[in-house]
């Protein structure tokens, strides 16, 4: 079994607290399918969408900002960060956890985040939960594509239910969250996420209950799976062992192969 402080997920089962997050999760979800909840958020979303949507108006610098902020090479940027937080110590994970950090996340998104986004994917299309996105339903509404027409920026969506983009943030919150030693640090993954889930509500290409409702369900169960039980941790061992002679051969590669995550 490989060592202790490798350890990026859970090595014991949790079952009350694995309960309990499920169940928070579908009371999240279920105050977005019953009608009375459903129009409280669409009230929520208005109020947001208006306030920050609305701060576009009258200055072209501050929606050129926007529009870059929604481009998809910011998609990019963003991952970028998420790479390095997790295979550079000291952001998060201590040297010994990098590798099995990034395989284990990996592993979790494509394994367990993506078929619980496609599942709730079919139950919004049954319960009518998706539809068209802020900036192509409300007005006024401020287009990024009008703003600043010669940018790319992503600013509608005709079905913009659950936000893709806001569960792998949560994700990568969550788990960096988890490993951090220092309590006091929580808040940095979480602002950052924020940050870089703003600029689809500012642009209208996601309402706010996409990312709270939608990105925070997937969130929820998917880090439930991987902090109250052991498997994710198991898979996680048992890849990283696996791929011992991959991370090896590009150990070799002059500078990559300098990189903390290469030295365990």
């Amino acid at each position: 079994m490989p060592p202790e402080n490798s350890t990026v997920f859970s090595r014991q089962w949790n079952p009350p607290a694995l309960l309990r997050n499920h169940l928070l999760a579908f009371l999240l979800l279920g105050s977005f399918i019953l009608p009375e909840g459903q129009a409280l958020w669409r009230q929520l979303d208005q109020s947001i969408f208006f306030t920050l949507n609305g701060s576009l108006e009258g200055s072209t610098s501050w929606a050129r900002f926007w529009a870059w902020a929604n481009v998809r090479s910011s998609d990019i940027a963003t991952g970028m960060i998420m790479i390095i937080s997790l295979t550079f110590p000291g952001l998060g994970m201590r040297r010994a956890q990098l590798q099995g950090a990034f395989i284990g996340f990996i592993f979790l998104l494509l394994f367990v985040m993506f078929p619980i986004r496609y599942a709730l994917h079919a139950l919004a299309a049954v319960f009518e939960l998706t539809g068209p996105s802020a900036s192509l339903t409300l007005e006024p509404a401020f287009r990024l594509s009008e703003l600043a027409p010669d940018i790319p920026a992503k600013d509608a969506s005709l079905h913009s239910f659950p936000g893709d983009h806001a569960a792998v943030l949560w994700c990568w919150a969550g788990v960096l969250i988890y490993n951090m030693k220092q309590r006091a640090l929580c808040l940095v993954p979480v602002a950052i996420a924020v940050a870089f889930m703003l600029p689809r509500v500012v642009g209208g290409a996601h309402w706010s209950s996409d990312i709270l409702v939608g990105g925070g369900f997937v969130g929820l169960l998917t880090l439930s799976w991987a902090f109250h039980t052991p498997l994710l941790q198991q898979v996680t061992d048992a890849l990283t062992r696996l791929l011992q002679p991959v991370i090896r051969l590009f150990s070799h590669i002059p500078f990559l192969g300098r990189l903390p995550f290469f030295h365990p």
